[in-house]
């Protein structure tokens, strides 16, 4: 796990299966109090189990819920469940510059807003 100053950067390398799924969900949802946009890179994962895809939905479903900003970073390992599951809604990207580049882009539409707000 790295920060950036346009967001927290949390990459997941290894295994996401049933006897870890939950455990990493909820290492990740501790930074869901941080109140800052999340990138999960997941490019390097090995392998990605139906419960730990179950845990990404939920999670993505809580962010979003908390109108928090999170996006994947996805890879090999997420292929197989991507092609099965194709309504997901999860927000992929192609890598972690793309989705700092996002968020990047996203800023200045968000400070004229809160100043429309105000």
């Amino acid at each position: 796990m790295y920060a950036r100053s346009l967001g927290i950067v949390l990459r997941v390398d290894g295994e996401i299966d049933s006897f870890n799924a939950g455990r990493i969900a909820s290492e990740i949802r501790r930074f869901n109090r941080v109140k800052s946009p999340l990138i999960l890179d997941l490019s390097n994962l090995e392998f990605l189990g139906i419960d730990g895809f179950q845990e990404l939905l939920a999670l993505n479903h809580e962010y979003r819920a908390a109108g928090l900003y999170c996006s994947v970073v996805a890879g090999l390992a997420m292929r197989p469940l991507l092609r099965i599951v194709t309504e997901h809604g999860l927000p992929l990207v192609h890598s972690v510059p793309e989705a700092l580049q996002l968020i990047e882009d996203a800023l200045p539409g968000r400070r004229v807003l809160q100043r429309l707000v105000r």
